[in-house]
């Protein structure tokens, strides 16, 4: 069974169990998924990350909590980029290690020998479940800092009760006087990384933005697949043609087509655009990285529209647990929520354009 036929297969089950299966895991770390844009030093493929992007979109038109767990790892890995080489060998020494985390400064750094004894509580530990190190954004006294902890000095809570994504395990977890060496911790803006790249070169912060908006993305061609197979075998009830003879679901079909290929198209030109600075060693000026933010939050508020548009399409098909409709509704919708691809990011680009200097801080 190949990767995306596993993933189809083992989507309903993880469901249940809140979970990716053992079968899946395993699978994504055999095919080197969560290495995809790592140093090649660790096992990575070094991807571009157009290329990255679409793998993503790939993976969340099988399963969108699937494309969320590979999206969240393959970022994390990132770091192996940025940290000095004695911690990055430490933490991705092992090919097949995992690592994700959460990068909101939710940790507290006190100063002790040879780093930091740290305390916190993060939420949205999306895959930590399967992680042997772990990443808690942590405000230390000299500012704040993505630090790497090991599996085994985090407690998970079991809070992820959601209504989509279910699948991705984003519990909280927390620390308690975890011991931080230096080496651990870094800051991947304005800072000399451990190994040149350029990935280093991309604003860090809109990787999540583009992932993000990837998941929505390959969920809602996922949502327009699935429409698109019912269409052809389901005659509605009180009705005497099939919904793929009926005018209206032809247009909604087609108008669902041009809204999610025009959203992708945007993406896929803005990330190319932004990754052709770092390719060329600069650093993408505001107006490039205030474009690609709003090609991601209108991916992400497309794709939410179009899988609204398909479940509505499929009737009362759409509402039984069965119906892969109704999970592409739920998990599109819960994607869509992440704050970096909130609607707040057309406000960014639009103050921009309009000379108004927003703060680009983030981007």
């Amino acid at each position: 069974m190949d990767l995306h036929a596993l993933i189809r297969a083992e989507a309903s089950p993880a469901e249940q169990q809140r979970a990716l299966t053992e079968p899946v895991v395993t699978a994504l770390v055999d095919a080197g998924v969560h290495r995809l844009i790592a140093p090649k030093r660790y096992g990575g493929a070094e991807l571009g990350l157009p290329e990255w992007n679409r793998e993503i979109q790939e993976l969340s038109r099988s399963d969108a909590s699937t494309g969320w767990t590979a999206m969240t790892t393959t970022i994390s890995s990132s770091l192996a980029w940025y940290l000095p080489v004695d911690a990055a060998d430490e933490v991705f020494g092992d090919p097949r290690a995992l690592i994700a985390g959460t990068a909101a400064p939710l940790g507290k750094a006190v100063e002790t020998d040879g780093g930091y004894l740290v305390t916190g509580r993060w939420g949205w530990g999306s895959a930590v479940t399967h992680c042997s190190w772990v990443i808690g954004g942590t405000l230390t006294p000299v500012g704040p800092r993505l630090a790497v902890y090991p599996r085994s000095d985090v407690t998970i809570h079991d809070t992820w009760h959601a209504a989509g994504l279910r699948a991705t395990s984003s519990h909280d977890f927390s620390l308690e006087n975890a011991f931080l060496p230096l080496r651990r911790a870094v800051w991947p803006i304005g800072v000399t990384p451990g190994i040149e790249g350029p990935i280093t070169v991309f604003p860090y912060f809109s990787f999540l933005a583009a992932g993000v908006a990837s998941v929505c993305l390959g969920a809602a061609r996922r949502a327009i697949d699935e429409i698109e197979a019912l269409a052809v075998s389901k005659t509605p009830q009180y009705a005497t043609s099939r919904l793929a003879e009926q005018t209206g679901v032809q247009i909604e079909l087609a108008v669902m087509e041009a809204r999610l290929s025009s959203a992708t198209a945007f993406l896929n030109d803005a990330l190319s655009t932004t990754w052709d600075f770092a390719l060329n060693g600069s650093p993408a000026p505001d107006p490039v990285k205030a474009r690609l933010r709003l090609a991601c939050s209108f991916a992400a508020g497309e794709a939410t529209e179009v899988a609204q548009k398909a479940f509505a399409a499929g009737g009362g098909s759409s509402v039984f647990e069965s119906s892969v409709l109704q999970r592409c509704l739920r998990d599109v919708h819960v994607a869509a929520q992440h704050t970096v691809v909130s609607r707040r990011m057309l406000e960014t680009y639009s103050m921009l354009k309009l000379g108004l200097a927003p703060d680009m801080s983030r981007f």
